[in-house]
Protein backbone atom coordinates (compact mmCIF):
# COMPACT_ATOMS: atom_id res chain seq x y z
CA UNK A 1 0.00 0.00 0.00
CA UNK A 2 2.61 2.60 1.07
CA UNK A 3 4.59 2.01 -2.09
CA UNK A 4 1.52 2.78 -4.25
CA UNK A 5 0.16 5.92 -2.87
CA UNK A 6 0.86 8.42 -4.96
CA UNK A 7 -2.32 9.50 -7.02
CA UNK A 8 0.31 11.16 -9.55
CA UNK A 9 1.55 7.35 -10.65
CA UNK A 10 -1.24 4.77 -10.34
CA UNK A 11 -0.53 1.26 -10.24
CA UNK A 12 -1.43 -1.09 -12.76
CA UNK A 13 -0.95 -3.86 -9.83
CA UNK A 14 -1.29 -3.57 -6.23
CA UNK A 15 1.91 -4.53 -5.67
CA UNK A 16 3.78 -2.37 -8.02
CA UNK A 17 6.10 -0.67 -6.74
CA UNK A 18 6.36 3.26 -7.46
CA UNK A 19 5.78 5.59 -4.77
CA UNK A 20 8.41 7.80 -3.13
CA UNK A 21 8.61 8.59 -0.51
CA UNK A 22 5.87 6.46 1.29
CA UNK A 23 2.79 8.75 2.04
CA UNK A 24 0.61 6.88 3.79
CA UNK A 25 -0.19 6.59 7.72
CA UNK A 26 -0.38 3.63 9.76
CA UNK A 27 -4.13 2.47 10.43
CA UNK A 28 -5.10 2.12 14.09
CA UNK A 29 -7.67 -0.11 15.18
CA UNK A 30 -9.89 -0.24 18.19
CA UNK A 31 -11.98 -2.99 18.85
CA UNK A 32 -14.83 -3.76 21.43
CA UNK A 33 -16.47 -6.70 21.85
CA UNK A 34 -19.07 -8.70 24.24
CA UNK A 35 -21.52 -11.56 24.10
CA UNK A 36 -23.07 -14.34 25.48
CA UNK A 37 -23.65 -17.69 24.72
CA UNK A 38 -25.05 -21.09 26.29
CA UNK A 39 -25.77 -24.89 26.13
CA UNK A 40 -28.75 -26.60 26.94
CA UNK A 41 -30.74 -29.93 26.50
CA UNK A 42 -34.23 -30.89 25.12
CA UNK A 43 -36.12 -33.99 26.14
CA UNK A 44 -35.52 -36.44 28.96
CA UNK A 45 -34.62 -39.19 27.10
CA UNK A 46 -31.25 -40.13 26.42
CA UNK A 47 -29.54 -39.29 24.20
CA UNK A 48 -31.30 -35.81 24.31
CA UNK A 49 -31.11 -33.33 21.78
CA UNK A 50 -28.84 -30.67 22.42
CA UNK A 51 -29.37 -26.50 21.36
CA UNK A 52 -26.15 -24.55 21.68
CA UNK A 53 -26.01 -20.51 20.99
CA UNK A 54 -24.05 -17.34 20.78
CA UNK A 55 -25.16 -13.45 20.38
CA UNK A 56 -22.25 -10.81 20.44
CA UNK A 57 -21.92 -7.32 19.72
CA UNK A 58 -18.86 -5.09 18.24
CA UNK A 59 -17.84 -2.44 16.79
CA UNK A 60 -14.05 -1.54 15.26
CA UNK A 61 -13.34 2.31 15.05
CA UNK A 62 -10.55 2.69 12.56
CA UNK A 63 -8.62 5.76 12.71
CA UNK A 64 -6.54 6.79 9.25
CA UNK A 65 -8.19 3.51 7.46
CA UNK A 66 -7.04 3.09 4.30
CA UNK A 67 -8.68 2.36 -0.06
CA UNK A 68 -7.72 1.49 -3.10
CA UNK A 69 -8.92 4.20 -5.33
CA UNK A 70 -9.48 4.27 -8.86
CA UNK A 71 -7.22 6.36 -11.18
CA UNK A 72 -8.66 8.43 -14.49
CA UNK A 73 -5.72 6.01 -16.06
CA UNK A 74 -7.22 2.89 -17.49
CA UNK A 75 -6.92 -0.54 -15.29
CA UNK A 76 -4.63 1.25 -12.41
CA UNK A 77 -5.40 3.03 -8.87
CA UNK A 78 -3.67 3.83 -5.58
CA UNK A 79 -3.86 3.66 -1.87
CA UNK A 80 -5.49 6.48 0.07
CA UNK A 81 -5.73 7.22 3.69
CA UNK A 82 -9.56 8.50 4.11
CA UNK A 83 -9.46 9.26 7.77
CA UNK A 84 -12.22 7.03 10.64
CA UNK A 85 -14.23 3.92 9.41
CA UNK A 86 -16.59 2.23 11.91
CA UNK A 87 -17.80 -1.24 11.50
CA UNK A 88 -20.30 -2.10 14.43
CA UNK A 89 -22.80 -5.43 14.62
CA UNK A 90 -24.06 -8.14 15.63
CA UNK A 91 -23.55 -11.58 15.52
CA UNK A 92 -25.82 -14.49 16.73
CA UNK A 93 -26.14 -17.99 16.02
CA UNK A 94 -28.50 -21.37 17.57
CA UNK A 95 -27.99 -24.59 16.77
CA UNK A 96 -29.88 -27.80 17.85
CA UNK A 97 -28.51 -31.75 17.21
CA UNK A 98 -29.65 -35.16 17.89
CA UNK A 99 -29.29 -38.35 16.45
CA UNK A 100 -30.96 -37.74 13.83
CA UNK A 101 -30.93 -34.17 12.34
CA UNK A 102 -28.35 -31.43 12.57
CA UNK A 103 -30.18 -27.44 12.33
CA UNK A 104 -28.69 -24.19 12.85
CA UNK A 105 -28.98 -20.83 11.78
CA UNK A 106 -26.05 -18.13 11.84
CA UNK A 107 -27.45 -14.46 11.05
CA UNK A 108 -24.66 -11.30 11.07
CA UNK A 109 -25.27 -7.20 10.88
CA UNK A 110 -23.05 -5.37 9.70
CA UNK A 111 -22.70 -1.45 9.81
CA UNK A 112 -20.22 -0.23 7.88
CA UNK A 113 -19.95 3.49 7.74
CA UNK A 114 -17.43 6.22 6.86
CA UNK A 115 -16.86 8.52 9.54
CA UNK A 116 -14.91 10.94 8.38
CA UNK A 117 -15.81 13.61 5.05
CA UNK A 118 -13.31 12.78 2.40
CA UNK A 119 -13.12 13.67 -1.09
CA UNK A 120 -12.03 10.29 -3.60
CA UNK A 121 -11.65 10.08 -6.73
CA UNK A 122 -14.08 7.65 -9.16
CA UNK A 123 -13.61 9.18 -12.39
CA UNK A 124 -16.19 6.16 -13.73
CA UNK A 125 -18.79 7.03 -11.14
CA UNK A 126 -21.90 8.19 -12.86
CA UNK A 127 -22.47 10.86 -9.89
CA UNK A 128 -18.95 12.14 -10.00
CA UNK A 129 -18.57 15.56 -10.49
CA UNK A 130 -16.54 17.13 -13.50
CA UNK A 131 -13.12 16.56 -12.03
CA UNK A 132 -14.05 12.69 -11.74
CA UNK A 133 -14.11 12.96 -8.06
CA UNK A 134 -16.75 12.43 -5.15
CA UNK A 135 -17.95 13.98 -2.26
CA UNK A 136 -18.11 11.18 0.92
CA UNK A 137 -19.92 12.13 4.16
CA UNK A 138 -19.59 10.42 7.78
CA UNK A 139 -22.93 8.03 7.58
CA UNK A 140 -22.02 6.84 4.02
CA UNK A 141 -21.71 2.73 3.92
CA UNK A 142 -18.56 1.13 2.54
CA UNK A 143 -18.89 -0.92 -0.63
CA UNK A 144 -19.41 -4.26 -0.93
CA UNK A 145 -20.03 -4.77 2.40
CA UNK A 146 -23.85 -6.16 2.80
CA UNK A 147 -25.89 -5.14 5.59
CA UNK A 148 -27.34 -8.48 6.54
CA UNK A 149 -26.82 -12.00 6.17
CA UNK A 150 -28.21 -15.31 6.92
CA UNK A 151 -27.08 -19.19 6.61
CA UNK A 152 -29.69 -22.11 8.18
CA UNK A 153 -28.23 -25.36 7.42
CA UNK A 154 -29.65 -28.37 7.79
CA UNK A 155 -28.84 -32.00 7.82
CA UNK A 156 -30.81 -35.77 8.50
CA UNK A 157 -29.34 -38.50 8.89
CA UNK A 158 -32.03 -41.05 6.98
CA UNK A 159 -29.61 -44.12 8.02
CA UNK A 160 -26.51 -44.18 10.40
CA UNK A 161 -24.75 -44.34 6.57
CA UNK A 162 -26.86 -42.10 4.77
CA UNK A 163 -27.21 -38.29 5.34
CA UNK A 164 -29.14 -35.65 3.19
CA UNK A 165 -28.97 -31.84 3.43
CA UNK A 166 -28.91 -28.48 2.27
CA UNK A 167 -28.50 -25.24 3.02
CA UNK A 168 -30.00 -21.69 2.48
CA UNK A 169 -27.68 -18.52 2.10
CA UNK A 170 -29.85 -15.14 2.19
CA UNK A 171 -27.10 -11.77 1.84
CA UNK A 172 -28.76 -8.22 1.51
CA UNK A 173 -27.87 -5.56 -1.15
CA UNK A 174 -24.44 -3.84 -1.31
CA UNK A 175 -23.12 -0.54 -2.97
CA UNK A 176 -20.65 -1.10 -5.83
CA UNK A 177 -16.99 0.07 -5.28
CA UNK A 178 -16.27 3.51 -6.57
CA UNK A 179 -20.14 4.45 -5.07
CA UNK A 180 -18.31 5.85 -1.64
CA UNK A 181 -21.01 8.64 -1.58
CA UNK A 182 -23.56 6.10 -2.13
CA UNK A 183 -25.32 8.06 -4.61
CA UNK A 184 -26.00 5.28 -7.30
CA UNK A 185 -28.69 2.33 -6.80
CA UNK A 186 -26.69 -0.68 -4.81
CA UNK A 187 -26.66 -4.09 -6.26
CA UNK A 188 -29.12 -6.01 -5.05
CA UNK A 189 -29.16 -9.00 -2.63
CA UNK A 190 -29.94 -12.37 -3.04
CA UNK A 191 -31.11 -16.10 -1.61
CA UNK A 192 -29.70 -19.36 -2.89
CA UNK A 193 -30.41 -22.76 -1.90
CA UNK A 194 -27.89 -25.84 -2.06
CA UNK A 195 -28.23 -29.42 -1.58
CA UNK A 196 -25.82 -32.42 -0.30
CA UNK A 197 -26.00 -36.01 0.64
CA UNK A 198 -23.89 -38.58 1.06
CA UNK A 199 -23.38 -42.48 1.91
CA UNK A 200 -20.59 -44.15 3.66
CA UNK A 201 -20.41 -47.77 2.39
CA UNK A 202 -17.45 -48.50 4.50
CA UNK A 203 -15.85 -46.60 7.44
CA UNK A 204 -13.33 -44.97 4.65
CA UNK A 205 -15.46 -44.87 1.54
CA UNK A 206 -17.77 -42.60 0.80
CA UNK A 207 -20.17 -41.38 -1.50
CA UNK A 208 -21.26 -38.20 -2.37
CA UNK A 209 -23.46 -35.75 -3.95
CA UNK A 210 -23.95 -31.46 -4.66
CA UNK A 211 -26.25 -29.30 -6.55
CA UNK A 212 -25.55 -25.63 -6.13
CA UNK A 213 -27.99 -23.37 -6.75
CA UNK A 214 -31.08 -25.51 -6.71
CA UNK A 215 -33.14 -22.94 -8.49
CA UNK A 216 -30.94 -21.06 -10.82
CA UNK A 217 -31.12 -18.10 -9.57
CA UNK A 218 -29.86 -15.43 -11.56
CA UNK A 219 -27.52 -12.80 -8.79
CA UNK A 220 -24.10 -11.17 -8.43
CA UNK A 221 -21.80 -11.48 -5.25
CA UNK A 222 -19.58 -8.43 -6.43
CA UNK A 223 -19.61 -4.75 -8.16
CA UNK A 224 -17.39 -2.35 -9.29
CA UNK A 225 -17.84 0.89 -11.99
CA UNK A 226 -15.41 0.52 -14.90
CA UNK A 227 -14.48 2.51 -18.19
CA UNK A 228 -17.21 1.25 -20.58
CA UNK A 229 -15.76 3.35 -23.85
CA UNK A 230 -12.20 2.82 -23.08
CA UNK A 231 -12.81 -1.29 -22.71
CA UNK A 232 -13.25 -3.44 -25.18
CA UNK A 233 -16.49 -5.40 -25.40
CA UNK A 234 -17.36 -7.51 -27.60
CA UNK A 235 -21.13 -8.33 -28.79
CA UNK A 236 -22.22 -5.07 -26.53
CA UNK A 237 -22.69 -1.81 -29.29
CA UNK A 238 -22.36 1.37 -27.77
CA UNK A 239 -22.17 0.46 -23.82
CA UNK A 240 -23.10 3.17 -21.69
CA UNK A 241 -23.60 1.62 -18.38
CA UNK A 242 -20.26 1.09 -16.20
CA UNK A 243 -21.61 -1.03 -14.03
CA UNK A 244 -19.74 -4.21 -13.49
CA UNK A 245 -20.58 -7.06 -11.82
CA UNK A 246 -18.90 -10.70 -11.17
CA UNK A 247 -22.20 -13.15 -11.64
CA UNK A 248 -22.75 -16.18 -9.90
CA UNK A 249 -22.34 -19.83 -10.89
CA UNK A 250 -25.87 -21.00 -12.09
CA UNK A 251 -27.17 -24.86 -11.14
CA UNK A 252 -24.56 -27.40 -10.64
CA UNK A 253 -24.70 -31.16 -9.88
CA UNK A 254 -21.55 -32.80 -8.30
CA UNK A 255 -20.55 -36.38 -7.15
CA UNK A 256 -18.03 -38.67 -6.19
CA UNK A 257 -15.99 -40.68 -4.03
CA UNK A 258 -13.73 -39.89 -0.66
CA UNK A 259 -11.28 -42.65 0.42
CA UNK A 260 -9.68 -41.92 3.59
CA UNK A 261 -6.91 -43.83 4.45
Amino acid sequence: EIACSDPARPCSLENFLSADPPGLKQVAAHTYEVGLRGRFDIGTSEPAGRVDWNFGLFRTDLDDDILNIPSAIISSGFFQNIGSTRRQGIEAGIAYKDQKWRLSADYSLVDATFQSPVTLSSPNNPAADADGEIHVEPGNRLPGIPQHRLKVNADYSITDRWTFGGNLIVTSDQYFFGDQSNQNPTLGGYWVINLHSSYRITDNIELFALMQNLFDSKYATFGIFGPVTRTPLPGVPNPSDPRFVSVAPPLAAYGGIRIRF
